[in-house]
């Protein structure tokens, strides 16, 4: 029984300095520099074809990544600018339509500024490329202030690394 307690102790302080390293932090760092990060946040968001995306993952935005009001406002830029693109792309077939029946029906003899089908496509193209320009800047917008403010995100990260006081630790910060 007494070699079992002199070995149990012998464990017990060798894994105890063993698990103190050399390698300490100095004051006012929480952390050592050789903390390794599990999960750190997706990156910054950038605009790509309609939608807002991550830099470093390409995931799509999703509504728990970031709040409510910001949620609701980059669903309408994202619904403005899809009626937009729907608007500016149906006055541009409607105008070519009519222009190539203009062209086989009428042997080339054809006023297009006076043609009533003609203005009504060039203003659905005016409308829908102006709906869909301030969609895109609004979407600019948004990732800006993602990217500068974090009030509106939802951001988390699970840290794993040696601690001040020599230990081994485990954070989640949110």
């Amino acid at each position: 029984m007494r070699k079992l307690l002199i070995l149990i102790a012998a464990l017990t302080v060798s894994s105890c300095l063993l698990a103190q390293e050399n390698k300490t932090t100095s004051e006012g760092e929480l952390f050592s520099k050789d903390i390794t990060t599990i999960k750190e946040g997706k990156g910054e968001l950038m605009r790509f074809h309609g939608s807002l995306v991550f830099s470093e993952t390409n995931d799509p935005l999703l509504a728990n990544d970031v709040t409510g009001e910001f949620w609701r406002k980059y669903r309408s830029a994202r619904i403005l600018q899809d009626y937009g693109q729907y608007l500016w792309m149906m006055g541009l077939s409607y105008m070519a339509t009519d222009a190539v029946f203009a062209v086989i029906y009428r042997n080339g003899v054809y006023n297009f500024f006076k043609d009533p089908s003609m203005i009504v496509g060039a203003l659905c193209t005016l409308a829908g490329g102006a709906m869909d320009f301030g969609a895109w800047v609004r979407l600019g917008n948004l990732a800006k202030t993602y990217n500068t403010d974090s009030s509106v995100r939802k951001a988390y990260s699970l840290n794993i690394g040696p601690t001040r006081s020599g230990g081994f630790g485990l954070s989640l910060n949110f």
